[in-house]
């Protein structure tokens, strides 16, 4: 029979071994019960609000928000999306703050309603990033975040094609004195002297007829008397033109009327959207640049077969991506919102990538495009390079074929003028009439870029 001691030590035991099962979570037969497995949780879902203008850029409208819907189709295998489209009419901001918990707003469009905005508190109550290149001071980061291209980002793009790549080491701006212009020129010139290059600033007239006059003085053309060839003396390799794309034909001609055609012609975001449906002068082009936030040829095959496969077609697509993968509820603290949208930008982007710095702002890096056969296309820096080294040459050619006229006809012996002496021709007036003017009254460039007048 057992002793009293080896029954106490076999309860030990076994009461020993049932409390290791339950902190375990073991089941041992006979004793527990196995537990349900647990159901999967459910993705959780976003609502994405799409403030946009009320009877205005129909166009646009569409776009964006097609392409937002088209994005939440897509994302419904790993999170619920439900996409709303609330226009600045009526009652919209008291729809704006009656929204779900699980709400990101993506705009407005415009410095007025996003003011109106913040004046109601929807910024206080929902997670906001504005479709604008600025937002008031201090508010980005803090207030509401940018889910948009800025100035400064065009500028880099300009500055880093030009610069970094181009080695271009000299450069002027044309344009008018417009707000847009002046902000945009102010900025560049702070990025070039930054790198110590002093930009040369030309103020355009308002009258296109009277740019060739004006640029002369800069341009510093000589004309050979021997050839009448123009040969540009210009002390910038580069012109950007803070101005519409319906005036680049003009600044074109302004330029070639006084024998200059191989600058690169930088412009901004506004000639964005003028070829997406290409152009068959593409090759007239190569030395036209401009930045893009959206290059149709590089977009998701999804998006790039649709009518709406533009820049607000892509910004409503990567926006309701991006929105989905921040999983916020109501309006965290601005840190961490700012977190979660540099996590959330770790995505493949339709349009340019956005990323987003410690502080929340917004930096987008853009593509410097130039018109392509099916639309903007990306700058070939070895085609671009090769057409500035051509357009030089060809100017250089024109300076040695002068020198040699000259040359040729210093070296003529001079005839002795038998009888009366032939008459002085007075500078300016017609010689005899043989049916050809003396000299060409305008530039014959070998190299001059066809572009369109208005648009």
């Amino acid at each position: 029979m057992p002793s009293y001691r080896t029954v106490f030590r076999s309860a030990l035991v076994l009461s020993l071994i049932l409390s290791l099962a339950l902190l375990a979570g073991c089941a041992m037969p006979g004793f527990l019960k196995p537990q349900k497995p647990e159901k999967p949780a459910q993705p959780r879902g976003t609502t994405v609000a799409l403030v946009v203008p009320s009877g205005k850029v129909a166009s646009i409208v569409t776009a964006l928000t097609s392409g937002a819907r088209l994005a939440a189709q897509q994302q419904a295998g790993t999170g619920p999306v439900t996409v709303r489209v609330i226009a600045t009419q009526g009652n919209w901001l008291q729809e704006l703050a009656a929204l779900p918990e699980n709400t990101v707003i993506g705009g407005p469009l415009s410095e007025a309603s996003y003011k109106k905005m913040k004046a109601a508190g929807i910024m206080d109550k929902k997670v906001v990033f504005a479709f604008l290149g600025k937002l008031d001071a201090g508010d980005e980061g803090t207030v509401a975040w940018r889910f948009y291209p800025s100035l400064e980002d065009q500028i880099d793009a300009v500055v880093k094609l030009s610069v970094d790549r181009l080695d271009i080491r000299t450069m002027a701006s044309f344009g008018p004195a417009d707000n847009f212009s002046v902000a945009a020129t102010n900025l560049l010139e702070q990025k070039l002297a930054a790198q110590n290059i002093i930009l040369q600033r030309i103020s355009a007239g308002s009258n296109p007829a009277t740019w060739g006059e004006q640029l002369k003085p800069y341009i510093n053309t000589q004309t050979d008397e021997a050839t009448g060839a123009l040969i540009p003396q210009t002390p910038f390799e580069a012109v950007f033109l803070p101005d519409s794309w319906r005036r680049l034909g003009s600044v074109h001609t302004a330029f070639a009327s006084n024998g200059e055609d191989r600058l690169v012609m930088l412009g901004t975001m506004l000639w964005d959207g003028f070829n997406t449906r290409g152009t068959q002068n593409a090759s007239q082009y190569t030395l036209v640049a401009y930045p893009s936030a959206f290059v149709r040829s590089t977009a998701p095959a999804s998006l790039a077969k649709t009518n709406f496969a533009t820049f607000w077609g892509a910004l409503g697509y990567d926006f309701v991506r991006f929105a989905s993968r921040l999983n916020v509820q109501g309006r965290p603290a601005s840190p961490r919102v700012s977190a979660a949208a540099r996590q959330a930008a770790l995505m493949d982007f339709a349009m340019a990538p956005i990323s987003y710095d410690a502080g929340g702002k917004a930096s987008q890096k853009l593509v410097m495009v130039q018109p392509g056969l099916a639309g903007p296309v990306p700058v070939d820096l070895n085609t671009m390079r090769a057409a500035r080294a051509a357009a030089q040459q060809r100017v250089e050619d024109r300076r040695l074929q002068a020198t040699e006229a000259e040359a040729a006809q210093a070296a003529q012996p001079v005839q002795p003028v038998q009888g009366t002496m032939a008459p002085v021709q007075a500078p300016g007036l017609p010689g005899p009439d043989t049916g050809k003017p003396i000299m060409r009254t305008t530039p014959h460039s070998s190299y001059k870029l066809s572009l369109p007048g208005t648009r």
